[in-house]
């Protein structure tokens, strides 16, 4: 997709908190999965499950920090429902 699309759906904070995610961990195929997160879920939420899947330890990962970020993700939208945030 094009910027300019990226412009029409999603604020440039939204936009700049998506390609942190990605830029960190190291998955910049999953950018439009992070941008859709940077609607459903609250940015402080987001930026803490990030934090955490960059801070653990290497022998805990069983396939990816991408993997342990999106669980983290998938369990708050399981608890509130995965609507736009408010």
């Amino acid at each position: 997709m094009e910027r300019a699309h990226f412009n029409q759906f999603y604020t440039q904070e939204q936009i700049s908190l998506a390609n942190e995610i990605a830029y960190r961990l190291k998955d910049q195929t999953s950018l439009k999965q992070f941008l859709k997160y940077t609607k459903e879920v609250p940015h402080d939420y987001i930026r803490q499950s990030l934090q955490k899947a960059c801070d653990a330890p290497d022998h805990l990962i069983a396939v990816s920090r991408a993997a342990i970020f999106v669980g983290k993700i998938n369990d708050y939208t399981r608890l509130h429902g995965d609507g736009t945030r408010s």
